[in-house]
């Protein structure tokens, strides 16, 4: 089947639709035409939402399908006429055992595959993670990186991506998507990002456990380009793998600094103070940095929201709804 050259009338799958990024993929997508589909647990809980349900459901743009992607049927029956697969559910790098990733990432990933398969869907993108190359090189890196992730979330999703490109050594078209620390407007998950606007929301401290590590961050709508360009690059060869990232490394204290700075853009007055606690031991080795060159290649793509941009845009609406 030949690549969609739009997303206008296209059938587009999202497994995992209703999480952060797959909310802001979904409105991205509905001024584009696209016939959306979200296949996620308990679609009930997102009815509340203009963009995942409601009006625009009602009205055809988006159908909510109530399914576990370890159900084989389920999963299946959410590909079925699809065009074009997003494939964003999963465990994320949070606790869990062994068997909770394995079935999220990877039968969950491998029912995925196999429903594209049996529906011939012509362009699947799969969001794997920078977490698959581990840490502690202090260079940015690029995917020819051998995956040294040593965590079950990153073990789990170098699994993925091995049953991705079993699948696209059969013929079919897959690529994989692995993209940096994603922040930006409606994130609820508790990460370093979260909890300093949490903090800066409450208080004008800062209390910082660790200054060390380095990551580089991308804004969310930035993501989601990269994957709509994924998704319908005709020049694009399936089998590539592609950092979605900044490309440019912050140690928790800079990021902190860049949150104090768009604070001050809306609160110019106001005075913060960040206040570190001890290192831990051995904190020089945690660094994470991925280069971006292959994927602005590739994906005719780049970052447009720097950092302190896109604090202020997800601190403005935080503050909003508190």
């Amino acid at each position: 089947m030949a690549a969609p050259l739009s997303f206008n009338g296209v059938r587009v799958l999202i497994t995992g639709g209703s999480g952060f990024l797959g909310q802001h993929l979904v409105r991205a997508l509905i001024p584009l035409g696209a016939e959306i589909v979200v296949l996620k647990r308990d679609p009930e809980a997102d009815r509340r939402s203009d963009v995942r349900g409601g009006e625009l459901e009602r009205a055809g743009r988006i159908t909510l399908l109530r399914g576990d992607l370890l159900d084989e049927v389920a999963v299946v029956r959410a590909a079925t006429g699809a065009d074009i697969v997003f494939h964003l559910a999963g465990r994320g790098g949070g606790g869990g055992s062994f068997r909770d990733f394995t079935d999220a990432n990877v039968t969950g990933t491998c029912n995925v595959l196999t429903a594209c398969a049996a529906q011939t869907v012509a362009r699947l993108v799969f969001v794997s993670s920078a977490a698959v190359y581990g840490t502690g090189l202090q260079i940015a890196l690029d995917e020819s990186h051998p995956p040294r992730g040593r965590s079950i979330y990153a073990a789990s999703k170098i699994a993925a991506e091995a049953l991705v490109a079993a699948y696209v050594a059969t013929g079919r078209w897959a690529v994989t998507l692995r993209p940096s620390n994603i922040y930006g407007p409606d994130q609820m998950t508790d990460t370093v990002v979260t909890t300093l606007l949490r903090q800066l929301g409450r208080s004008d401290e800062i209390v910082l456990r660790a200054l060390h590590p380095v990551r580089d961050y991308i804004y969310v709508q930035d993501a989601v380009d990269a994957l709509l360009a994924a998704a319908l690059r005709p020049d694009l060869p399936p089998g590539r793998t592609l950092n979605v990232s900044s490309g440019a490394g912050y140690s928790v204290r800079q990021l902190a600094e860049a949150a104090v700075a768009a604070v001050r853009r809306s609160e110019p007055d106001r005075r913060v103070t960040v206040r570190p606690v001890e290192e831990p031991s051995g904190a020089a080795s945690d660094h994470l940095v991925c280069d971006n060159n292959a994927a602005r290649i590739a994906l005719d793509w780049a970052p447009r929201i720097d950092l302190v941009d896109g604090l202020e845009a997800s601190y403005a609406l935080r503050i909003g709804r508190s």
